[in-house]
């Protein structure tokens, strides 16, 4: 019995790639379930993708439904051409990203208002304490969800980690897929004037992402005794600090030396689509700031700072936490907000005119400025949200910037 409805599978996916006959008209729409279908019946990866290329389609490349296929078995060519003939089949690309007819215009500077500049502190400037009123609604603070006592795992389902040539492992990556989002203020409101204007990316492979922010032991297998300070607040899994863009991508040459893969550090577009996880709100799990405690080291209210957070308090304080000590977004990634500020390898520019919609780096503008995103532990929400962005020069260094790593996945 199930070898006979093996061969009726294999019969049915067979008349599904039998072409149309001359003059025939061909009615066939190729859907997510069809993708699925044939991955099931063993079909092999590049006839799938030239059948993707020659049929009509309707596909949902949603990040949902990207990480289900991914789930699924589908190989990640045929997702990536799934996304890009997605992204054909839009008639208008900038259709839904144009204002409603009460809202500012979201390409003509002159419409746009931007909020109270005084609401918005210095991102990267060293944050000095302030006399503590009495903190209001502190919640109890969570347990941490931490990383396996600093191990790094090969191989666990979700994740893999390369070997090095020195002894031990690199940074723990997660697969991202590929997809396409909006990027920018999303929102509409709460946005900065270098959020704008809002438009679609386009991240046509997967690639994979560092779970957490690189740590001090991960680090200092590279530095040795010349690592940069911890502040005194500990090495091992807390999130390097101190270390300039121009040392995060030397750490990243030397990932690559050691592994024989390509590791660099994200595109500012690859990290806010790895950073929203499928979302257009300005956290990745939503709007209220009551909820950022189980999701961010920030300036909340066990804080001493003015701008603090004053509707949780997660008891970690002003400092860096333990990589893993907050829950993780849809991707799996940890610490997208807060704790350390992430170095990314775009150049500085105040707005998003002429940004590459492919997720490759800004390669113009202030180039001695680097992208700094994701906020850190001395700031407050609105530093933290996915749209949010700030620069600092490629030279400098601070006690809450940190950065992650990227791999690619292609040879």
């Amino acid at each position: 019995m199930r070898k006979m409805i093996s061969v009726l599978g294999l019969l049915m996916v067979a008349s599904f790639w039998v072409p149309a006959s001359m003059g025939q008209v061909q009615d066939e729409v190729l859907t997510n379930a069809d993708i699925v279908m044939l991955t099931d019946a063993g079909v092999p990866a590049e006839a799938i993708v030239n059948k993707i290329n020659s049929a009509r389609t309707n596909f949902d490349t949603s990040v949902e439904q990207l990480v289900a296929l991914s789930k699924a078995g589908v190989d990640a060519s045929v997702m990536a051409a799934m996304t890009e003939q997605d992204s054909h089949a839009e008639s208008d690309l900038e259709a839904d990203t144009q204002p409603k007819a009460d809202t500012p215009s979201e390409t003509d500077p002159a419409q746009q208002t931007d909020p109270p500049q005084a609401a918005r502190p210095d991102p990267v400037a060293p944050v000095e304490e302030q006399p503590a009123p009495a903190p209001t609604a502190v919640s109890k603070p969570l347990a941490p969800v931490s990383p396996s006592d600093g191990a790094p795992v090969v191989e666990n389902g979700n994740g893999f980690s390369d070997a090095l040539k020195s002894g031990g492992f690199g940074p723990e990556m997660v697969v991202i897929p590929a997809g396409r989002f909006r990027m920018g203020c999303v929102t509409r409101r709460d946005c900065f004037r270098d959020e704008r204007p809002l438009h679609r990316v386009v991240i046509s492979q997967p690639l994979a992402v560092s779970r957490y922010a690189v740590t001090f032991e991960e680090y200092d297998r590279f530095a040795g005794s010349k690592g940069p300070s911890d502040e005194g607040w500990g090495r091992g899994a807390r999130p390097v600090i101190n270390v300039s863009w121009q040392g995060a991508r030397t750490y990243a040459a030397w990932l690559s030396r050691e592994t024989g893969e390509r590791y660099r550090l994200l595109s500012e577009a690859e990290w806010e689509y790895a950073a929203r996880a499928g979302t257009e709100t300005k956290f990745h799990f939503g709007d209220d700031i009551s909820q950022l405690c189980r999701y961010a080291n920030h300036a909340d209210a066990g804080t001493d700072y003015e701008w603090r957070n004053t509707a949780c308090s997660d008891g970690v304080g002003e400092r860096t936490a333990m990589v893993g000590s907050y829950a993780p977004n849809a991707f799996g990634l940890y610490d997208m907000h807060g704790n350390v500020w992430e170095w990314v390898e775009d150049c500085w520019k105040d707005n998003y005119r002429r940004a590459p919609r492919d997720g490759s780096p800004m390669l113009e503008g202030d180039c001695s400025k680097r992208v700094l995103r994701g906020g850190a532990w001395g700031y407050e929400p609105g530093s933290l949200r996915s749209a949010f962005r700030t620069s600092l020069n490629s030279r400098e260094s601070t006690f809450d910037i940190g950065f992650r790593v990227a791999r690619a996945l292609n040879p």
